[in-house]
């Protein structure tokens, strides 16, 4: 049997949807009904979760029959969300835990590596356009403004990846549209101060308070309707 085969046999045995098991592993409930397809394979840190998660070798899950060999009480898989390693379900339940917060751990360190190399190369981007702006051009002010759009973009950032470390798995869509929400008043500030420090025009500049505070509930609104649909696939 394929692996595809082995992971949708082993999952409909112990009772599990695609939605627990995804909430187990960290990714989406697609990325398994993916693997279940043959479309595409976890990482090996997964493998290795689903292995303690059902109790079998990686040899078995990735090349073996398990519909050949079912396990005995003393060597049992999950059942109803259990593991047991040896009749003991205490320590496999342990293990099991403990290899989901391994690849948790990693998750949340490789984000917040992006978030921070992401913010450092956008403040670097702001500086030098600072210096730039103005000693090229002598427009030392309002060039300032570009620290101000810098901090925005970092918020967007902090939504996508440093908050997403510290939070349940959330889609891609809705980390963006999370990001947007985040940014978007910070955003209407310096659009705001730049159409008055540049052109003069303080009124009736200000309404872009009010659309910007329509558009972070539409984006909010947005992101949890792509949770919510998340969850109910």
């Amino acid at each position: 049997m394929s692996f595809s085969e082995n992971l949708q046999y082993l999952r409909k045995r112990d009772k599990i949807t695609q939605e627990e098991l995804a909430d187990r592993l960290e990714v989406s409930r697609q990325s398994v009904s993916k693997w279940e397809t043959g479309e595409s394979f976890p990482e090996t840190e997964k493998i290795i979760v689903l292995c303690d998660i059902f109790g079998v070798t990686m040899d078995e899950l990735m090349r073996g029959d398990v519909t050949a060999a079912q396990p005995s009480d003393e060597v049992s898989g999950v059942r109803n969300g259990e593991v047991s390693f040896g009749g003991d379900v205490a320590a496999g339940a342990e293990q099991a835990e403990e290899a989901a917060s391994r690849v948790a751990d990693s998750r949340r360190t490789r984000l917040r590596a992006i978030g921070a190399a992401v913010d450092g190369i956008i403040m670097c981007g702001a500086i030098i356009a600072f210096f730039c702006l103005g000693a090229m051009l002598n427009l030392w002010h309002p060039a300032w403004l570009v620290f101000l759009l810098a901090i925005s973009l970092c918020a967007f950032s902090e939504n996508v990846f440093a908050k997403d470390a510290k939070e349940p798995y959330r889609p891609v869509g809705a980390r963006i549209f999370s990001g947007l929400a985040g940014m978007t008043m910070l955003l209407s500030v310096t659009i705001y101060l730049f159409i008055g420090c540049v052109w003069g025009i303080w009124h009736p500049s200000w309404v872009i308070f009010i659309i910007a505070v329509v558009l972070m509930g539409g984006f909010d609104a947005i992101a949890k309707v792509i949770c919510a649909g998340q969850s109910q696939n």
